[in-house]
């Protein structure tokens, strides 16, 4: 299994350069095997609009800290995205200025893409075709950043369920009829995100949507999404 940097404070954006720096992130896009598509989408959760306080949503310091951190290691603005969709009952970008993730757009001329209006495109998974959003399959690197928390279906959300946001909303009813877990599994195996920040700063631990925030002033990084899962349960 992959080593696991985690970093204890509240400052989400110094703390987010801090894991990214100890944890060589760089060497992910220099040694990304189609050199030419050197593009990082980072994948934050939006799952309602609500303020990162609440314990629901990525705290916007993870978005800002990671955009320095890969500009200041050579990656041209350009080259950088955020990307989420949603769920099925809220819009995308009324989540994304609740959370301030407008303003980090701004102050670093990011785009930001709305996946509920991205193309789609089947993979094959462990339990059939899975349409997934283009932004999230053609990102040289997918980077990951869940919040740890309480989820009302399957007890805990962080790396592995944050990926649901890469759907759009017709396959996220779907995986709710199938039960969650399986596709879940079956989605992240396909995507498999090679770099995952965990915000552990104030989770709420009992409701994805938030409302109940734990202050636990912590985050990490890993390689591997179901190696950190199991690693939250801790």
């Amino acid at each position: 299994m992959g080593k696991i940097y985690q970093i204890y404070g509240q400052d989400a954006h110094a703390m987010t350069k801090e894991l990214l720096q100890a944890a060589n992130a760089i060497s992910l896009v220099n040694n990304l095997n189609n050199k030419a598509n050197k593009t990082i989408a980072l994948k934050p959760n939006l799952v309602v609009a609500a303020a990162p306080d609440g314990g629901a949503v990525t705290h916007a310091g993870v978005l800002s800290g990671a955009i320095e951190y890969f500009i200041e290691n050579g990656i041209a603005v350009k080259n950088i995205s955020i990307i989420e969709g949603s769920w099925v009952g809220d819009e995308t970008m009324r989540a994304m200025r609740k959370a301030g993730y407008d303003k980090v757009c701004s102050k670093y001329n990011i785009k930001f893409f709305d996946l509920k209006k991205d193309a789609v495109r089947d993979i094959d998974t462990a339990i059939g075709k899975i349409p997934v959003c283009c932004k999230a399959l053609d990102a040289g690197l997918l980077v990951n950043l869940p919040v740890l928390k309480g989820h009302c279906q399957t007890v805990m959300t962080c790396a592995l369920k944050n990926l649901k946001g890469c759907l759009p909303d017709s396959e996220k009813r779907r995986f709710h009829s199938l039960g969650l877990t399986k596709p879940i599994a079956a989605l992240a195996a396909a995507l498999r995100p090679k770099l995952n920040i965990i915000d552990s700063i104030c989770g709420d631990l009992n409701f994805e949507e938030g409302g109940n925030p734990v202050q636990t002033n912590r985050m990490y990084l890993g390689f591997d999404a179901v190696q950190l899962d199991a690693y939250s349960l801790k």
